[in-house]
């Protein structure tokens, strides 16, 4: 519409250039009568006339057509606000409904999130409740067990304390018997010891040393003795014949290189004795003999 309107403006203005320069033009001598070229002046008005009533013509029109362009333009603008609104509005309502589907899906979504989420709970407090369940079933299989495998023990324990007890009664039984035994047997036993003459270490003076020499080896032996008197006396009280017999070993050889009698000769018996003996009391006899020949030594050299 704009550019209709501007070509109409160019027209109007080439018509009045064309019009201008005819009028200023002088008419060229043509050899005419005054009354042709009257005749021509009144054509030429007539044209002039025309021509500016199209010209006011043509300028009214494009007024017109310009005031119609802007009424249309106006109102296209109008209908373009218009449709503007109304695909504001439609965009609006749209959005609107767009945030009302996508708030109600949201909606659908934590319901459905929060049923689930429930559905879960739920189910993981059955699997609880049921793991609580199958724990407490299986303590109470595992307590049952328990308690039938400790009636078993007890049973069995009280089986074998009462077999120990059958078996230890017997062995008392038998230890008192083979003890009334031994103790009979012991009265029977006479313990008679022979009469051992005193102490000699002459044997170490006739192997050349002095008699001050052979009277320290003499007190160096008493000692001895005397350490093995209190294992004779502990052995003894357990009826330990062999540790009696090795310990009678021990000082045999010292006591018999150093002399003979006296506690040598004993310390033979003792230890010849012990090899094959199992009196208590000829072994009590013995002992006490071997500590009365030790005092007589230790009076005898000390």
């Amino acid at each position: 519409m704009a550019a209709y309107i501007l070509l109409s403006i160019i027209l109007l203005i080439l018509a009045l250039l064309v019009f201008s320069e005819n009028k200023n033009t002088k008419p060229p001598k043509t050899g005419k009568s005054p009354e042709e070229l009257k005749l021509e002046e009144i054509k030429r008005a007539d044209a002039e006339k025309r021509l500016k009533e199209e010209a006011k013509r043509a300028k009214e029109e494009t007024r017109k057509r310009l005031e119609a362009s802007k009424k249309a333009e106006k109102e296209q603008k109008a209908a373009e606000a218009q449709a503007r609104k109304e695909e504001e509005e439609r965009e609006r309502r749209e959005a609107e409904q767009r945030a009302h589907r996508e708030a109600e899906e949201a909606r659908k979504r934590r319901e459905e999130k929060k049923a689930e989420a429930k559905k879960k709970a739920e189910e993981e407090e059955a699997r609880k409740r049921e793991a609580v369940a199958l724990k407490a079933e299986e303590e109470r299989k595992a307590r049952e067990k328990e308690e039938a495998q400790r009636l078993e023990a007890e049973k069995r324990a009280a089986e074998k304390a009462a077999k120990e007890a059958q078996e230890r009664e017997a062995a008392e039984a038998e230890a008192k018997k083979e003890a009334e035994a031994a103790a009979e047997k012991e009265k029977e036993t006479v313990a008679e010891l022979p009469a051992y003459p005193a102490f000699d270490h002459s044997r170490l003076v006739e192997m050349g040393l002095s008699d001050e020499e052979a009277t320290d080896f003499v007190k160096e032996l008493i000692p001895q003795i005397e350490a093995q008197l209190p294992l004779l006396e502990e052995a003894m009280q357990k009826a330990d014949f062999q540790q009696m017999e090795r310990l009678t070993h021990s000082i045999k050889g010292s006591a018999t290189n150093i002399g003979t009698g006296g506690v040598s000769d004993l310390l033979v018996d003792y230890n010849t004795y012990l090899k094959s003996g199992d009196s208590i009391t000829l072994a009590k006899a013995y002992h006490e003999e071997l500590t009365r020949q030790v005092d007589k030594l230790k009076a005898q050299y000390l």
